[in-house]
């Protein structure tokens, strides 16, 4: 007895050596998740498939996230210094398919960019219920401080992410075409905000990512999140067959003031009304504002202000499959299109999609307001302050804020 007794002693004074000594007792326990590509890749990434990325795990989520997955993947211990190059994997080996993607570019043009992709990032990962991955596009200059966020949020909140890293002049290259055609039409003047290539990369972004992915959501970095993004990611429970995208409603005027040629020509025209026509004032602008509106409200639920970009919802596996979308993106289909409209653009994609979704509005599903919730009051003060209200209006709990013209997100 007395041997066993000695036995004990020892041994639990050895463990007291190693527990006092042991890093294992003394930092959270974090797995890296890597599967290595097939060839190493610069460290700025190569497109779609020459990205890195990687996925933080806090290890008592582990378990129902990622178990029984592939043999390739595989779980090291490791500290959150060590960056293991990887591409995108099908759901197989990454065990989400949401999807999210967000460019983060020009970070020293910009002084408040870095803060805002840190509230983005934090707002969507305090509320998250679901494992991400997360794409950020970015460029040299910007990625250590797009990347050192990303890991400090995921340590700090503790949720099952994984992401990836895209070169912007890769991802750029892969959809010049599209960019050739349709940057003179939707921006303002050459070096404006919106004249760089970027600002149309969500028309071909299913050229960009893998192949095998088939759907994703991208962002806008001045977004923040009222709730679990998988409410968001639902919505595409809702698509029809046809639809290829989903936008929310734009909730400024901005359409009323670009289509004023045609708007004087098609007085009686909803390309360009406010989104709730029951909520319209019965102030008039030219012939449009007021009478129409009252009429049409008893019989139109909602009028078409146009669509905003600050969260794009991406059917990626129809769109390379559509034949239809192809040919709308031609540069002849749009220079019709424009040309059809009067329209005179400045706001990249976001133009497109506004044209598109009223010529062919079976390709876009419409997104309640509520999941793009734009705070921009600059048309207000602008030249439509008699009409503005009607087009801010948005009914319903906001489930996401979208901080345009720089707004302060309500606390």
């Amino acid at each position: 007895m007395n041997k066993i007794l000695l036995v004990l002693i020892i041994a639990s004074g050895f463990l007291l050596i190693i527990y006092a000594n042991s890093s294992i007792f003394n930092r959270r326990n974090i797995l890296t998740i890597f599967q290595k590509t097939d060839h190493e890749h610069h460290h700025h990434g190569g497109g779609g498939g020459g990205a890195h990325s990687e996925a933080l795990l806090d290890h008592h989520n582990l378990g129902g996230a990622v178990g029984g997955k592939a043999a390739a993947v595989h779980f090291l211990g490791s500290r959150l210094n060590e960056l293991k190059r990887v591409k995108y994997l099908p759901k197989e080996n990454n065990a989400t398919e949401y999807n999210i993607f967000i460019i983060y570019t020009k970070e020293s043009q910009n002084v408040i960019l870095k803060s805002k992709f840190e509230l983005f990032l934090k707002s969507l990962l305090k509320y998250t219920t679901i494992p991400m991955h997360l794409h950020v596009i970015t460029d040299e200059q910007s990625e250590g401080s797009a990347e050192e966020l990303i890991r400090e949020q995921i340590a700090h909140y503790r949720k099952v992410v994984f992401y990836t890293l895209y070169d912007v002049k890769d991802c750029a290259e892969k959809i010049s075409d599209i960019v050739k055609s349709m940057l003179p039409l939707f921006n303002y003047k050459t070096g404006s905000y919106y004249s760089d290539a970027l600002f149309l990369l969500s028309l071909g972004l299913h050229r960009i990512v893998d192949v095998n992915m088939k759907r994703a959501i991208l962002i806008d970095c001045d977004v923040v999140f009222r709730s679990s993004v998988k409410e968001l990611f639902d919505q595409f429970d809702h698509f029809e067959p046809e639809h290829l995208f989903g936008l929310a409603p734009e909730l400024t005027p901005v359409y009323l003031h670009i289509l004023y040629k045609y708007r004087a020509q098609n007085s009686h025209t909803l390309f360009g009304t406010p989104y709730y026509l029951n909520k319209t004032t019965t102030t008039t602008i030219g012939n449009s504002i007021g009478g129409f509106f009252s009429r049409t409200a008893k019989k139109t639920k909602h009028g078409y202000p146009g669509l905003n970009s600050g969260v794009v919802m991406l059917q990626l596996d129809r769109i390379r499959q559509s034949r239809l979308y192809e040919e709308i993106i031609k540069p002849d289909s749009v220079k019709n299109i424009v040309e059809k409209y009067s329209f005179k653009g400045h706001l990249g994609d976001q133009d497109f999609y506004t044209l598109m979704g009223f010529e062919f509005p079976g390709l876009i599903y419409r997104l309640d307001c509520v999941w793009n919730r734009q705070l921009c009051t600059w048309w207000r003060e602008n030249g439509y302050g008699n009409v503005f209200d009607s087009y801010f209006y948005c009914e319903g709990p906001i489930k996401v804020y979208h901080g345009n013209c720089n707004t302060r997100i309500p606390e």
